[in-house]
């Protein structure tokens, strides 16, 4: 994730924060009978326990509407969006008026305090107005101090003027507007926060100003109908008072991608834990076959093509990259991969390892540190994604993974094109779901010895 929007990302954690201890704070404070001078209040009947699981569940309440109210949307213009916070807040009272007297107070004869449920919930809306004023604000000096430029590709800029100048509005930043016939494919496309193309250009300049981005943060939209591109999602969004179409390389992004980080995390270091004897086990065994060290790192190139450090089980003799290239000639595999039947740098251990996999488990630790991920494209060697055809670099546009879509379904014994076709399907349909398929598919295929 951008760090640009981490605090967008930790936004519904906070304002679960704010509800919960507000609640917490006002129950305390109900519990003083003199409160107010000159006026003696009446002892609450009130149930800490019930009262503060109450906090609790009307907290993710709150989070949890204004997650399907789109408050929390991160990948949007910062703006303080105080009608829809003022209308999840309303939509949350709603609720909790609802939950408490008339189906907890059916329950229980004591339930959460008027006082309580009121002042908390005005004090947390106030405090959560608060909290997102100082957050605009911050990003606003933030914005201006690290401005991006903004491009505008048109087809006719009279004919489009009024829209081009509430795009200019819109995005509160330096825009340049250019026609098709001006567009420079470069590296310089990539230096643009946005990209905006309205009219229909052409299919082809659509699907090459596109590509140039597709590795960046550069966000991309459309203001026409027809012409799509490859590889892509559309996703429609509502700007300047005009529908678009803006496009995305995959559904893995926003909350998706932070999902995705934190199941890796999670899962990695259970794994890691769980299979330390593994590691052991399977260390002393190939110091004790052959010399060398029992991990073999290699450079190879992640997302946005950046070159990463790879690492798993040495498997192989330590010189086998010198005898890599006397074997290039029986290379058996079409595309730029490259692999051998029975290779003969391959230990005995090594086969028991890269059958079963267990060579790949070190990559847990890449996992960890976030240069990979536990399902996506594998990676590949930089002389090997030099190679690459122009659609298969579309590959880099995610974390490469220990496992994936086209190794469950085809392992080693498919042509490097139908795996790149197997992956780019899975980066433009990811899905929860589809991850969960992809690793149980993995140990069934290792089970079954493919």
């Amino acid at each position: 994730m951008k760090k640009s929007y981490l605090v967008r990302a930790m936004r519904p954690l906070i304002h679960f924060m704010i509800f919960l201890v507000v609640f917490f704070l006002m129950y305390r404070l109900r519990l003083v009978t003199d409160l107010i001078p000159g006026i003696q209040l009446p002892i609450p009947q009130m149930d800490y326990t019930f009262t503060m699981f109450f906090a609790l569940l009307s907290s993710l309440v709150f989070v949890s509407i204004g997650i399907i109210g789109k408050l929390y949307i991160i990948h949007r213009k910062s703006d303080r969006s105080f009608r829809l916070l003022l209308k999840v807040w309303f939509s949350w009272l709603i609720v909790n008026t609802f939950f408490l007297y008339f189906g907890t107070g059916l329950l229980r004869e004591n339930s959460v305090s008027r006082f309580v449920l009121l002042v908390s919930g005005v004090l947390g809306l106030v405090l959560c107005l608060l909290f997102d004023s100082i957050r605009y604000y911050l990003e606003k000096r933030w914005y201006k101090k690290n401005m991006r430029r903004n491009l505008i590709i048109s087809t006719n800029i009279t004919r489009h003027q009024a829209i081009i100048a509430q795009l200019t509005d819109y995005a509160h930043a330096n825009i340049t507007v250019i026609e098709p016939k001006d567009i420079s494919y470069d590296k310089r496309l990539k230096t643009y926060a946005s990209i905006y193309i309205i009219g229909d250009v052409g299919k082809q300049i659509l699907q090459e100003v596109f590509d140039q981005i597709r590795f960046a943060s550069t966000r991309f939209f459309h203001f026409s109908e027809g012409q799509f591109v490859q590889d892509v999602v559309y996703k429609p969004e509502y700007i300047a008072n005009t529908i678009a179409l803006e496009y995305t390389h995959s559904t893995l992004d926003g909350w998706s991608l932070v999902f995705k980080r934190i199941f890796d995390i999670v899962v990695s270091t259970i794994a890691l834990i769980l299979l330390s004897p593994v590691f052991l086990i399977v260390a002393i065994a190939i110091k004790f076959e052959s010399k060398g060290p029992v991990l073999f790192f290699q450079k190879r190139v992640g997302k946005g093509g950046k070159i990463f450090t790879f690492v798993k089980f040495r498997s192989m003799v330590s010189n086998a990259e010198d005898l890599k290239k006397d074997l290039l000639a029986k290379n058996e595999r079409k595309g730029p991969l490259f692999k051998i039947k029975n290779d003969p740098r391959i230990t005995k251990v090594g086969k028991f390892i890269r059958k079963t996999s267990i060579d790949e488990l070190p990559q847990l630790f890449c996992v960890l540190a976030g240069t990979m991920s536990l399902v996506g494209p594998r990676p590949h060697l930089p002389a090997e994604v030099e190679k690459y055809e122009e659609r298969e670099k579309r590959l880099l546009s995610v974390t490469p993974g220990i496992t994936g879509y086209a190794q469950v379904f085809g392992r080693d014994n498919i042509p490097f094109s139908q795996e790149a076709k197997l992956d780019l399907y899975y980066i433009q349909n990811w899905s929860v779901a589809m991850d969960i398929y992809v690793i149980l598919n993995t140990f069934l295929v290792v089970f079954k010895g493919k």
